[in-house]
């Protein structure tokens, strides 16, 4: 019974899950924000946000480390991203990335092979959450866009560098960039959370 009840969420882990989620989901719009000032630049902007998301994202995964973390997760994240945002191609975006990445992880939380896989498939849910719309939905998401306020020539900008080669490259890169980001995630748990009782399995 004791070993039961401790692979089941509970009320302190969904706390954890709520106010990492929330980190997680604000760090990711307030880089956006900044890298996006340019439309060049913008379009790196899940990569370059999956570096310093991917401490929160394994301190996240090892900390609550039960059956359904990374779906109530996609969920939580999901929700902010749409209240904020008002898009639903993040909510279908993240919540099929992390289904996903439940199953690649398969219960194995502290496996930090399994969790890299599944962070560069969310990382992908994010990528492709913001700007599939562009490139499948360009006339739809262009008068959107300016009618929210965005500038015409910003949003112009967007729709004559994105096509299917380029998002093609930006999951690439993406997926770089998540790499990157679990493996600076192992590294800060490893110097800074150790001590706290959050350790990763070994590699191997």
């Amino acid at each position: 019974m004791t070993i039961q009840a401790s692979n089941k969420l509970q009320v302190k882990d969904f706390i954890t899950l709520g106010v990492l989620n929330a980190v997680f989901t604000v760090i990711f719009i307030l880089l956006t924000v900044v890298v996006g000032i340019f439309p060049v630049t913008g379009i790196f902007a899940p990569a370059i946000a999956a570096i310093p998301l991917g401490v929160v994202f394994i301190l996240l995964m090892i900390k609550v480390a039960k059956k359904g973390t990374l779906v109530v997760s996609g969920v939580l994240q999901a929700v902010i991203l749409f209240l904020l945002s008002g898009s639903w191609t993040f909510v279908v975006a993240v919540i099929s990335a992390t289904l996903l990445g439940e199953l690649i992880v398969g219960g194995s939380y502290k496996d930090f092979h399994r969790v890299t896989i599944s962070y560069a498939v969310l990382i992908c849910g994010y990528a492709l959450g913001s700007f599939a719309p562009i490139v499948f939905f360009t006339e739809s998401w262009r008068t959107a866009s300016v009618a929210s306020g965005y500038n015409a020539s910003y949003v112009n900008a967007f729709t004559e560098i994105l096509n299917g080669p380029i998002l093609v490259g930006i999951l690439a890169v993406s997926l770089l960039g998540a790499l990157l980001g679990a493996m600076l995630g192992k590294k800060m748990l490893k110097k800074h959370f150790v001590k706290a009782g959050v350790i990763l399995r070994n590699e191997r």
